[in-house]
């Protein structure tokens, strides 16, 4: 990887970092009375979008940085830091969790899989 290439990875980590801040805090949002976790959503369709451009740049364990980054930002939001609660609480915590970091890890594995596959077929 160029200079330039660590630098625009390095923009993608903390994009995922911000993106964790506005995914956990606007995950609480209603529709009237209704909760509406549209952010879940939201952060499955960026989260992937930011994989797969991570893992163009290098196909090291490095590519799932900008995932682990927003993970923890999210795992962090779920912790009682002064207040006498956490900052998310309930099933839209999981669902922002496995939309979040299951699906693109999800379509990691298979990524993966498929290109084992792939080599292992190109074999005599």
């Amino acid at each position: 990887m160029t200079r330039v290439d660590r630098l625009e990875f390095a923009v993608l980590v903390v994009g995922s970092v911000l993106l964790g801040i506005l995914t956990a805090a606007f995950l609480m949002v209603r529709v009237g009375s209704f909760p509406f976790p549209i952010t879940a959503v939201i952060a499955c369709a960026v989260n992937l979008l930011i994989y797969r451009i991570a893992a163009a740049y290098t196909e090291s364990a490095w590519q799932f940085a900008p995932l682990g980054a927003w993970t923890l930002v999210t795992v962090l939001a779920m912790l009682p830091v002064f207040g006498n609660g956490s900052l998310i609480t309930g099933w839209r915590l999981l669902l922002l969790l496995i939309l979040g970091a299951g699906v693109p890890a999800y379509y990691a594995s298979n990524a993966r899989l498929k290109r084992v596959v792939a080599g292992a077929s190109d074999r005599p």
